[in-house]
C-alpha cells in the first residue's frame, strides 16, 4: 500500500520527525494548559471553532481553514467554542 488513511480521534500518524493527532471536543470541553518541548507544533482547525490560549497572556479564536503554528516550549489550553475538530502535528526540531 502506498497510501494510508487515518481519521479515528487520537494519534493518527506517529513516526521519528512527527506526530499527527485528530482532536474532537464538544462545547465547552477543554484541553489544559501544557507544552510540547522539542517540538514545533501546528493546530489544523477542520470544523468547529476553538479559543486557544498561548502562555496564559495571547488569546485567538480559530475557525475552519486556518493553522496556527507555535515553538512546542511554550505553553497551550484550548477550549471548543462550538463541536469542533482539528489536528495537531507535532513536528521535532533538529538538535
Amino acid at each position: 500500500m502506498i497510501g494510508y488513511v487515518g481519521s479515528m480521534p487520537g494519534k493518527v500518524f506517529s513516526e521519528r520527525e512527527f506526530t499527527l493527532v485528530k482532536k474532537i471536543l464538544a462545547p465547552g470541553e477543554t484541553i489544559d494548559k501544557h507544552n510540547h518541548p522539542g517540538f514545533t507544533v501546528l493546530v489544523t482547525i477542520v470544523k468547529g471553532e476553538i479559543k486557544v490560549v498561548l502562555n496564559d497572556d495571547e488569546d485567538r479564536e480559530f475557525k475552519p481553514g486556518k493553522v496556527l503554528k507555535f515553538d512546542g516550549e511554550n505553553y497551550i489550553s484550548i477550549e471548543a467554542m462550538q463541536p469542533s475538530e482539528f489536528f495537531v502535528t507535532l513536528i521535532k526540531k533538529d538538535n
